[in-house]
């Protein structure tokens, strides 16, 4: 049973799971002790199973990714503990479940857990930036889940009977957790992208939420019995979450899995950067139209808005630096010969908080399109230079550790450009460089990178790589191309290019390495005739191409 199958066969358990344990409620309605036994196992083994596919997750996935993994695996854990302590309370020893009790102490530990595995994706995938106004998302959203929670669920409480303040605090705890939840997850899917395996854990979070809500209004009105027609949906929501991490195997086995469309990712950036908003606006009309003076919903306004300029006031310091930062390296780009250098520094503030620079700052769009160029690109050429090169090499290694994506890198360079330079002047090298500079742009996709180092050196970054021979494809209609001939001032010259070329992860999963091994293979073509490509050697294969020959060659070891 191949992997896609042995998924599907887990999502129909998942289905037949809870499809019996909603049939054994309505059978065993009548014997409390069968229904509420029954009820309880089936919750813990749905805790048990969930568990076990996080942690084998957890196993099978890159090291920065194992602690994501291994969060959830706690938190579905958690969920464990605490219908395992449930059905201890409720069967084995025959006494009330209490409300709160040590249930509701692991139950809110899996809400923890979960929040503390999106946090671990938002600090280790974006910069500081994105993290500290992650944090004040969720504090505003968790403000105003407190607010009306208190207002419609607590309130009325308090007033007829005697409530501690742990019951309280447990009772907030539920919705403003759940909210908090379906934010973050919603903050993943706009920023990075998951097709299947985040939209999956957003609708067992969903379940979870609708599960939550419903048995807090329960418990709160004192209507809630063991083996409601709620307690599957606690069952689903664990086992979708658990079911992410074999979805999350299932990537890793496929050559890729395909992102979200980007009209979708737009969508739900614009949910993401205005759910915060609309939580404080709605909270805001309610205070204006139900309340009278002072009272919980008027702080709870007061507290959101408060958090809402204290995050604003940051963005605008944020983008203030950055503006500043720009103008300095435009105007060193401008006064300083050495363009390469400058360009690096200028790349790197260029990129940070782009998104919310563009949107807040009209002075942003105004920096002069040829500076903007001149930073990313080889003034001869065209190509880009070495700061887009790393810049985007660096991207592309977090995006494939992320969605399980593979690429190449090569790196060319041509066999006789020193003969040229010497023989016809740099005039001649130069006229060279820019003849094979538009034949490389004619050989790439467009979703690839081509990028002229310095020199004769180019550096390559081919997408949607999955096997040596994918690379070597490209690698030979490189050299077809630059070994045609070329007439620079009427004289016919010849080039070709020797390319050493390194996969991900096969070669290795950091940039520095992937350079490094394409740099070495490709001076072991230039020890061994030139004018052909070599793939970077790793324990199982090696894949040398002829020029002559343009075959492919795999030597096992």
């Amino acid at each position: 049973m191949n992997i896609q199958r042995k998924t599907a066969f887990w999502l129909i358990f998942i289905l037949f799971y809870t499809t019996f344990y909603f049939g054994w409620l309505l059978n065993w309605k009548s014997n409390e002790g069968i229904l509420t036994l029954g009820g309880n196992i089936l919750s813990v083994g749905a805790g048990a199973v969930a568990t076990t596919w996080l942690l084998f997750s957890a196993q099978k996935s890159m090291q920065s990714d194992k602690p994501f993994w291994l969060l959830l695996a706690a938190g579905a854990y958690s969920n464990f503990l605490a219908e395992f302590f449930w059905l201890t309370y409720e069967n084995l020893l025959k006494l009330e479940v209490p409300y709160p009790g040590l249930p509701d102490l692991f139950y809110l530990l899996q809400v923890v857990f979960y929040l503390a595995a999106f946090v671990y994706k938002v600090t280790k995938e974006k910069k500081q930036y994105h993290f500290i106004t992650f944090i004040f998302d969720i504090l505003i959203i968790m403000t105003v889940a407190s607010t009306f929670s208190w207002h419609f669920l607590l309130q009325p409480i308090i007033a007829i009977s005697q409530v501690s303040a742990f019951s309280l605090v447990v009772s907030l705890a539920y919705p403003v957790g759940d909210l908090a939840l379906l934010f973050g997850t919603l903050f993943l899917m706009s920023q990075f992208l998951y097709s299947k395996t985040i939209i999956v854990l957003f609708f067992g979070l969903l379940t979870q939420v609708t599960a939550d809500s419903s048995y807090l209004y329960l418990v709160s009105s004192d209507s809630y019995l063991s083996g409601s027609f709620i307690d599957p949906l606690f069952t689903l929501a664990v086992l979708l979450i658990g079911f992410t991490g074999l979805i999350d195997k299932e990537a890793k086995v496929k050559e890729q899995e395909p992102p979200l469309p980007q009209s979708s990712n737009q969508l739900l950036n614009i949910l993401r950067i205005a759910f915060p908003y609309l939580n404080v606006t709605v909270l805001f009309v309610f205070m204006v139209l139900r309340s009278t003076g002072i009272d919980v919903v008027t702080i709870g306004s007061a507290i959101s808005i408060l958090l809402v300029i204290i995050r604003q006031i940051f963005v605008l310091t944020e983008n203030q630096k950055l503006l500043h930062q720009v103008l300095d390296k435009k105007e060193a780009l401008e006064t300083d010969g050495n363009r390469e250098e400058s360009s690096a520094r200028f790349s790197e503030v260029y990129a940070k908080n782009a998104e919310d620079t563009s949107a807040a700052l009209p002075e942003f769009h105004e920096s002069p399109t040829k500076i903007q160029f001149l930073a990313y690109h080889d003034s001869l050429t065209g190509l880009a230079n070495r700061a887009l090169f790393e810049a985007t090499l660096n991207q592309a290694v977090s995006n494939a550790q992320l969605h399980n994506q593979f690429f190449a890198v090569m790196f060319l360079d041509l066999d006789n450009f020193k003969k040229v330079n010497d023989t016809m002047g740099h005039d001649a090298g130069d006229q060279l460089l820019v003849l094979i500079a538009n034949r490389l742009k004619e050989c790439i996709r467009k979703n690839d990178l081509v990028a002229r180092l310095g020199g004769d050196e180019f550096t390559f970054l081919i997408r949607d790589v999955f096997s040596p021979q994918d690379a070597a494809f490209i690698a030979e209609k490189i050299i077809r191309s630059l070994s045609q001939p070329y007439v620079i001032d009427g004289e016919e010259i010849s080039s070709s290019p020797s390319i050493g070329i390194a996969l991900y992860p096969l070669n290795g999963t950091t940039p520095a390495a992937l350079l490094k091994k394409a740099d070495v293979a490709m001076y072991q073509v230039k020890e061994n005739g030139k004018g052909h490509y070599r793939l970077s050697e790793t324990e199982d294969t090696v894949l040398i191409g002829n020029k002559s020959t343009r075959n492919i060659k795999e030597r096992q070891r």
